[in-house]
């Protein structure tokens, strides 16, 4: 299964685009419709991490937060002007996306 296929090497892949690109010191203050684009771009960015690192599965607290970090995207992007780069914040949302659809539920440990 190639990245086209598997969701996991998809966000990797996706990730890894995300940390080479430059980041906008503008975004440093930024806010768009009441969102801290620093604070949805690195909370998004821990919660991927962890993804990809448990091989498509996060619990249910970081699932909660990709959600919430998928509604800010939704209020966020038609905000976006040209300049703030609109296709890093489709990138995150994608991301977002992909890992909402594609996630396995943790099993839970038992005692």
């Amino acid at each position: 299964m190639d990245a086209a296929e598997d969701p996991v090497a998809m966000v990797a892949c996706l990730r890894e685009e995300h940390r080479n690109e430059p980041w906008n010191p503008r975004w440093n203050d930024l806010e768009v419709a009441g969102v801290d684009l620093v604070s949805l771009d690195t909370r998004l960015e821990g919660c991927a991490y962890t993804w990809v690192a448990n091989d498509g599965s996060l619990h249910e607290q970081g699932m909660a937060t990709v959600r919430l970090i998928l509604n800010q995207l939704e209020k966020v992007l038609p905000e976006l002007a040209e300049d703030d780069n609109p296709q890093v914040w489709h990138r995150l949302q994608r991301m977002a996306q992909l890992i909402v659809v594609h996630n396995i539920r943790p099993t839970e440990a038992s005692s």
